[in-house]
């Protein structure tokens, strides 16, 4: 006999009422990350408003596994996220829906196959020589903003078959415009129309033109030089759908903005917060360095290297635990459902926290010490399957993931056998909790010759 959710379910916990209306808007919005990590010592399923929205907040990989997986259709992208994201990438992979979405990822797909990743690998490697050549013992740089650069260079390359070096402090000064303003967006519900020329909307919508003028031009010119090519645009544009439909120009410009951003951004990121990592732990870095002289005996990595260079994974999936660039994921329940035995009523947004969830004492000792050395004898494997999920997971799985570990991995290894980057003392940096994880103020370092 089927049981309909509300039959035998209850709902769950509340978390403090708050403000009138608003609820526990203005805790969320002071410190997102802290907010997330409250609730995750409060109980498996917790409920709250935030600015007139029912909210579930998830804090175990059970439920999430559920939402992400099991009956991952009942739940679509909420309005928080679609308003924010659209606002800067349109309708696209990431903010798509249902068959529209399966299309675009079906299409794209291919320019994800192992062996075109594994060419994003030698672009990785070249970008870091590249950032390499003119760098000299004692030079002083922004870690964060240094490896924005880097990696504009390996997207560009990868998805446009095109060089933006150029135009990489004018690119990442407009992504950080429009981030900041998606965040904005994500967190005030209730703003004042997209054509009122208020301050912030100016600089959003000049930031949107500079990052539309670069992606247009792009693809004129991939346009004009005819041919498939073997750069992920040279795929999109040849990609048919199963009715014979090529992208129009406006899913170009969506999807590669949003290539742009989530394969730059993000992995700029994760690059710079593993050399921050490295500088703070000295016995770790030794413990890399000595793998890497061992397996590379400073020859410049390949993708070949990769099974042999454990430890420089462990890094990376340790850096990712830790700060997580896609640091909260929500959705909405189209129907009504049960999680952990608890009601979900249809039109609830339900989110958690990757910053929460890969804090977890319980599946990570010491879970704010770095300690690559945890991932060793197959921790991924034992542990439950959303304990850790810095990509997502499910149908919706990041499409850049693969690409995204062989980048980090090889970029790292080349930077750290020409320096080590060392690190002032003092506390860690602070992080903005944007549509991605942001240091707050940059990531100062001192470049020291090996």
């Amino acid at each position: 006999m089927n049981v309909s959710p509300s039959a035998s379910a209850v709902l769950p916990p509340a978390l403090p009422a708050g403000l009138p209306w608003v609820g526990l808007g203005l805790e969320y919005r002071k410190d997102p990350l802290g907010f997330f990590l409250r609730c995750a010592n409060q109980g498996p399923v917790l409920r709250t408003r935030l600015v007139g929205t029912p909210i579930y907040v998830f804090n175990t990989s059970d439920a999430i596994e559920h939402v992400l997986v099991k009956n991952f259709r009942n739940y679509p992208k909420d309005l928080f996220q679609e308003r924010a994201l659209t606002a800067v990438v349109g309708n696209s992979l990431i903010t798509s829906q249902g068959d529209f979405w399966m299309r675009q990822r079906r299409m794209m797909q291919p320019a994800f196959h192992k062996t075109l990743v594994a060419t994003h690998g030698d672009v990785a490697v070249k970008a870091a020589r590249a950032w390499l050549a003119p760098r000299r013992e004692g030079d002083r740089c922004d870690a964060y903003t240094e490896m924005m650069a880097l990696t504009l260079d390996v997207v560009a390359a990868t998805l446009f078959g095109a060089n933006l070096s150029a135009q990489a402090r004018e690119v990442g000064q407009a992504m950080e415009t429009v981030m900041l303003h998606a965040k904005f967006l994500f967190e005030n519900p209730i703003t004042l129309p997209s054509w009122v020329p208020t301050p912030g909307q100016r600089r959003f919508q000049a930031a949107m033109r500079t990052l539309h003028a670069v992606v247009d031009a792009v693809v004129a010119r991939r346009r004009a030089q005819g041919g498939p090519g073997d750069d992920l645009l040279g795929l999109m544009l040849e990609a048919q759908a199963e009715d014979g439909a090529h992208m129009t120009d406006a899913q170009l410009r969506d999807e590669c903005m949003t290539l742009m951003i989530a394969g730059h951004e993000t992995t700029a990121a994760t690059l710079a917060l593993c050399l921050l990592s490295l500088a703070r732990h000295p016995e770790a870095e030794g413990a890399l360095r000595r793998e890497l002289a061992t397996v590379l005996g400073g020859r410049e990595p390949t993708v070949a290297d990769l099974p042999a260079l454990p430890y420089c994974e462990q890094v990376v999936k340790e850096t990712l635990r830790l700060y997580p660039p896609a640091w909260g994921m929500s959705r909405i329940a189209a129907e009504e459902d049960r999680v952990e035995g608890f009601r979900v009523p249809a039109g609830t947004v339900v989110a958690w926290s990757q910053w929460a969830l890969h804090r977890n004492p319980l599946h990570f000792p010491e879970p704010e010490a770095f300690r690559p050395e945890r991932w060793a004898d197959g921790l991924e494997r034992r542990i439950p399957r959303f304990a850790y999920c810095p990509f997502g997971g499910g149908p919706r799985l990041c499409i850049g993931a693969a690409s995204a570990m062989v980048v980090t991995r090889l970029a790292l290894a080349t930077l750290l056998q020409r320096f080590r980057f060392e690190s002032p003392p003092g506390p860690l940096p602070e992080f903005i909790a944007a549509i991605t994880l942001r240091p707050k103020g940059g990531i100062p370092m001192t470049l020291r010759a090996v």
